[in-house]
């Protein structure tokens, strides 16, 4: 029988994803940040509520303090607007 991943276990792997995403930002390699960030954009468009929580509240909040107007731009933009109410509410 095949066990499905629990939220838990989603969280872990995003923000495995969301280190790697940092790194790679940090090292300026923009071309894999893209690649990221794409990927990142497929899963939430076609994830379930689960994946999709667990980019919004693990990958974009831990990169949000990351990100410059350069990288910001390549954002998809169902990520760039998650990160802009991110940044709305921690304003407020």
């Amino acid at each position: 029988m095949e066990q499905f991943p629990t939220k838990g276990t989603i969280c872990k792997v995003i923000h495995l994803f969301a280190d790697y995403t940092g790194s790679m930002i940090r090292n300026e390699q923009l071309q894999e940040v893209r690649r990221c960030f794409t990927i990142a954009g497929v899963l939430y468009h076609n994830g379930s509520n689960v994946l999709r929580n667990a980019i919004e509240s693990v990958f974009v909040y831990a990169l949000s303090p990351l990100l410059h107007k350069e990288h910001s731009a390549l954002l998809p933009a169902a990520l760039r607007n998650l990160r802009i109410q991110h940044l709305q509410s921690i304003a407020i």
